[in-house]
């Protein structure tokens, strides 16, 4: 396989490439970037030539992409606006972007932070394109390499990572109508007792419940562990077994289903969620806009351990915030 070097390639095609490929026609590629037809269509030529495929072809009265123009323009899709930010230097208007947010999160993190999260979004920045993939012991390693842009996590960050706590969390215990809790809390002793389900993020490593426990010398008994939240659920139902899991979670669950909550055993540790990401990314503008709406989203649903609140609630101050630092761009424009 030839190397290619940036050097030998004519920036200058990226443009008309950008454009050939969506509008999928000569005369209105040409039109949109202010080009004579018979200038576009020397660009078409010399691309072709360049990536050695045809890129157009005619099917019946129309164009239609070849494979490797639909990857091309997947491709463009992503880079074309990170470029013209990249020109414009600091300035970034949420409403406008057609960037991509890659996130690592647990299902706790997805299920109390995103729907406020997708809800700030939809308002503020329809074009933003969120993906999920589940946190895992390589998650960190995952963000050094650029393949997530920010991680949720309660656990201990390395050094060289940026981070930002975002709220304090308990745990709290959930049990199903077999297992009806005859008081408002469990004592370490009765929480011994029990048999339990434990849902693991990481396999054979202790989560913060059984890391607690072993520091006292103490190892519950767990009939079941999974990877899974809701299946978990839906066995507390028809079990007489313990889940134990965080209070905003647990408030979720008890939404969905007829479940109980007890307070956990108070020698169980409270742990802080914080974002984190690479210092690269420090001043990268929509990074800088997207962590400050999960900062300000987290403090005004989630900052207080017993507020109840939903996404999408009139007025949310979280908007506010965001927009003074981060106004739209028509009035940008005009101050």
């Amino acid at each position: 396989m030839s190397t290619v070097h940036l050097r030998g390639i004519d920036l200058n095609l990226l443009v008309p490439l950008h454009a050939l490929l969506e509008e999928r026609n000569v005369t209105r590629a040409a039109k949109r970037i202010h080009l004579t037809q018979s200038a576009m269509s020397r660009a078409l030529e010399r691309l072709r030539e360049a990536l050695r495929d045809d890129l157009l072809v005619r099917s019946g009265g129309q164009y239609e992409l070849t494979p490797r123009a639909e990857d091309l323009l997947q491709e463009l899709a992503l880079l074309v606006p990170r470029l013209e930010q990249f020109w414009r230097g600091d300035a970034f208007f949420p409403e406008t972007t057609s960037g991509r947010m890659r996130l690592a999160m647990t299902d706790y993190a997805a299920a109390v932070v995103l729907p406020h999260l997708i809800a700030a979004c939809a308002r503020q920045a329809p074009g933003l394109a969120i993906e999920v993939v589940p946190w895992h012991e390589r998650s960190y390693e995952d963000l050094g390499a650029a393949k997530v842009d920010l991680v949720f996590s309660p656990l201990a960050v390395p050094q060289g990572y940026c981070i930002e706590t975002l709220f304090q969390e308990r745990f709290v215990c959930l049990s199903g109508k077999r297992l009806v809790a005859t008081t408002k809390s469990l004592s370490l002793a009765r929480f011994m007792h029990c048999r339990h389900i434990s849902v693991e993020t990481e396999p054979n490593q202790q989560n913060l419940i059984d890391r607690a426990l072993a520091e006292l010398g103490l190892r519950r008994t767990v009939s079941l562990r999974l990877p899974f939240l809701l299946p978990a659920i839906q066995v507390l139902l028809h079990s007489d077994l313990l889940l134990t899991t965080p209070l905003r979670l647990a408030r979720l669950a008890c939404e969905q289903a007829d479940l109980h909550i007890v307070q956990a055993p108070a020698e169980l540790p409270t742990f802080q969620y914080a974002s984190v990401w690479h210092p690269r990314l420090q001043r990268e503008p929509m990074q800088a806009w997207f962590r400050l709406l999960v900062t300000q989203i987290c403090k005004q649903h989630l900052a207080h351990k017993d507020q109840r609140s939903r996404p999408g609630n009139a007025g949310d101050s979280a908007d506010r915030v965001v927009a003074r630092k981060y106004p739209m761009q028509k009035r940008a424009t005009r101050e």
